[in-house]
């Protein structure tokens, strides 16, 4: 490099203090790196990677007034970069769309918060929106006996069998068409209380489809059962090649996690119809904003034609309403 060019490069990236080049460069370090970690570190692993989408969001806001200042230009392209890499991982896959010549089929998925969501809600949801299938996680029997006491059970009147009582590990299918129950999908004992119900339904837009009800245990709470649950969900599906699949519910991950993308990677996220960068599900209440993507409807052998975030009352996650067609 010649003498001017030097000048040139040092006038707009001058000399910065050694302590601020280290500390950004240790950040910038740690978010290129933690969505690629595939270990749990006794369960920071995972709620770290939970993050990951909004500390580059926050990180790359950040980044603005730091390229602004001369002497800490560098730093700010450090963490930019910092930002970039790690956020790339998180990012919604693209997916292969399609429109759809008449109102395609709707899947309404939803995670009561154990029997707390607003029935009346939920049914006027269901209802409004013309959902054929509809994927509640965290719901007892008392619950679902409300919501069929609705117009909603003439709508939606088949479903998967009896949910496992308590009200977190209850989860269930309503169809609109008549379904096949195939059980549920097989962990390992002792991994997770939760029911991941299947069903087999004849759509007839769609022809004969498999859906899968998911709730993995959530990390916060046992990080090595949620890793073994996601690994035994991966490999149930990836022998489901004969008819197209549909995973639907709270998947407590994102695609921040490895064991996450390993299991989505055969599959179209709904999410994609919406654009890559993810919406956040959870929280839906409290003071927190919601930071994570942690909610999917997951198709194969089917094509997203739209996706949308809803709000149903006394429930701290947001739904998702999705709607597919045949690719």
């Amino acid at each position: 490099m010649t003498r001017e060019p030097k000048r040139m490069l040092a006038r707009w990236l001058p000399p910065t203090a050694p302590w601020l080049l280290i500390v950004t460069a240790l950040g910038a370090l740690i978010l290129a790196i933690l969505p690629h970690l595939n270990f749990l570190g006794g369960g920071l692993i995972p709620v770290l990677q939970a993050l990951i989408p909004a500390a580059c969001l926050a990180v790359l806001v950040l980044s603005v007034p730091l390229l602004i200042f001369r002497k800490t230009r560098l730093p700010g392209l450090i963490v930019l970069v910092g930002a970039l890499v790690g956020g790339f991982p998180a990012l919604v896959p693209t997916a292969p769309m399609r429109d759809a010549q008449s109102e395609p089929p709707t899947i309404l998925s939803l995670n009561a918060e154990v029997g707390g969501a607003n029935v009346g809600e939920l049914s006027d949801l269901i209802l409004a929106r013309g959902a054929d299938l509809v994927v509640l996680v965290e719901v007892d029997e008392a619950f679902l006996a409300e919501l069929l006491s609705t117009r909603v059970a003439q709508e939606l009147p088949y479903r998967s069998g009896t949910v496992s009582a308590g009200g977190i590990p209850g989860s269930v299918v309503l169809s609109r068409y008549a379904l096949v129950d195939e059980g549920d999908v097989p962990l390992p004992a002792g991994v997770t209380v939760f029911d991941h119900p299947i069903v087999q339904v004849d759509h007839p837009a769609l022809g004969p489809i498999r859906v899968a009800a998911i709730h993995p245990f959530p990390p916060i709470a046992g990080a090595a059962d949620w890793h073994e649950s996601l690994a035994a969900i991966n490999d149930w599906q990836a022998g489901q090649t004969d008819l197209p699949l549909v995973l639907a519910g709270d998947f407590n991950a994102g695609y921040a996690h490895p064991a996450f993308r390993g299991l989505a990677a055969d599959f179209a996220n709904t999410a994609a119809a919406r654009g890559r960068i993810p919406v956040p599900t959870w929280p839906a209440t409290g003071s927190i904003p919601a930071f994570t993507a942690i909610d999917h409807v997951l198709v194969r052998d089917l094509a997203p034609t739209s996706w949308e975030r809803v709000q149903v009352a006394d429930t701290d996650h947001f739904g998702i309403l999705a709607r597919v067609t045949t690719p």
